[in-house]
């Protein structure tokens, strides 16, 4: 089971106000650390800032917004286990050069892939299910790396593995959005007496598994162009993938465009990565910000909102603040994007791109505490 469709299984059954599941905790918790990680960076950033911001964003908030979508059963005592692992995590992330930084900063990936990797390995019934599994067990392999290379004061080390875990947390994105995406609007459509036409919802998975493995194994050696091509072809599989999808029936729902948007940012900011390390246009560290600020942004904030009002049994209809929340992270995206170090006045780009960002995350976070209140 992948994001948000673990809970789709439980919506046919009465909810149990006193349960507390483990989003509840993990999902505001992660958009709050995510809401401080850029304004942190900007302001008291530490000396191996030039790596830190990009490991918290991705080990810090994405990571803790997996689980809270991958861990579904979780006692107090373990889900109190996990929360402090990941602070834990975060306070060794400040001086990873420390002997106990490693050990600490592993343990919060660790704990997630024996949490939700081996159900998930064990249930899996084809062979694309298996995917996700080993995407956990790769971004931990690739988190040692990172922590590696703080201990040995290998930058070079720590940037391509923060590169790979783009390329993982991409191929996660587009196997989690290739499924929420057609289902949510394949249901609109039915409900509207509109034929759908995606058909081959699943025979999209293992190609783009593959061109994305591909692609991480290359980004990972230092072959740039490879991985640029690599990086168009998938951008091409996400495009034609969702061309049976009829997103442009999205438009007019609240909760249905935001996602829409949020899997069309996967093949723009993978073509911008293709053009980055092929034909320089810009920096490949500043086209990655279409993937994470602008697609991984934007996803997470609509599957959080949409997976904390679904489980609670909630309305889609009324998510105003959803569509204002997902134009700020889009904007954080596209301002980050134009503040090349040659620019003038980049500093001040920098700072309004944080702003956005947080305010878009501060805006997930009021519609969790929203749910949370109507439930």
């Amino acid at each position: 089971m992948l994001f948000g469709m673990s809970r789709q299984s439980t919506l046919n059954r009465p909810v149990r106000r006193s349960r507390r599941v483990p989003h509840h905790w993990l999902f505001p918790l992660a958009l709050a650390y995510g809401a401080l990680v850029l304004p942190l960076w900007l302001g008291f950033a530490p000396g191996h800032a030039s790596t830190w911001h990009g490991h918290e964003l991705l080990f810090g908030y994405a990571l803790l917004v997996a689980a809270g979508f991958l861990v579904t059963r979780a006692g107090l005592p373990l889900l109190i286990g996990l929360v402090c692992a990941w602070g834990l995590a975060r306070l060794a992330a400040l001086v990873p050069e420390a002997f106990w930084a490693l050990p600490a900063g592993l343990l919060f990936p660790a704990l997630l892939a024996w949490l939700a990797g081996r159900p998930l390995w064990r249930g899996a019934k084809r062979p694309e299910n298996r995917i996700l599994p080993l995407v956990l067990l790769g971004l931990l392999a690739l988190d040692a790396a990172w922590w590696l290379g703080a201990v040995m004061e290998r930058p070079l080390l720590q940037q391509r593995t923060l590169l790979g875990t783009v390329d993982l947390f991409t191929l996660m994105m587009l196997l989690v959005g290739g499924r929420v995406l057609p289902a949510a609007v394949g249901g609109y459509l039915e409900r509207q007496g509109i034929a759908r036409r995606d058909h081959q919802r699943r025979a999209w998975e293992l190609p783009l598994a593959g061109v994305a493995g591909l692609m991480l194994l290359t980004d990972l050696m230092g072959l740039a162009g490879p991985a640029g091509l690599l990086a168009l072809a998938a951008a091409g599989l996400a495009l034609a993938r969702a061309r049976s999808w009829q997103l442009e029936h999205t438009r007019r729902r609240a909760d249905l465009w935001p996602l829409a948007l949020g899997y069309l940012w996967l093949p723009a900011g993978l073509i911008l990565k293709g053009l980055a390390q092929l034909a320089g246009i810009l920096a490949p560290g500043q086209a990655l910000h279409g993937l994470t600020v602008g697609a991984l942004g934007t996803l997470t904030l609509v599957m959080t909102v949409r997976t904390a009002r679904l489980q609670r049994h909630l309305s889609l209809d009324r998510l105003t603040l959803l569509g204002p929340a997902v134009a700020l992270a889009g904007l954080a995206a596209l301002t980050r994007l134009v503040a090349t170090p040659a620019l003038p006045g980049r500093a001040a780009l920098l700072w309004l791109a944080a702003a956005l960002w947080s305010l878009a995350l501060l805006l997930g976070l009021w519609l969790q505490w929203q749910a949370g209140r109507a439930s």
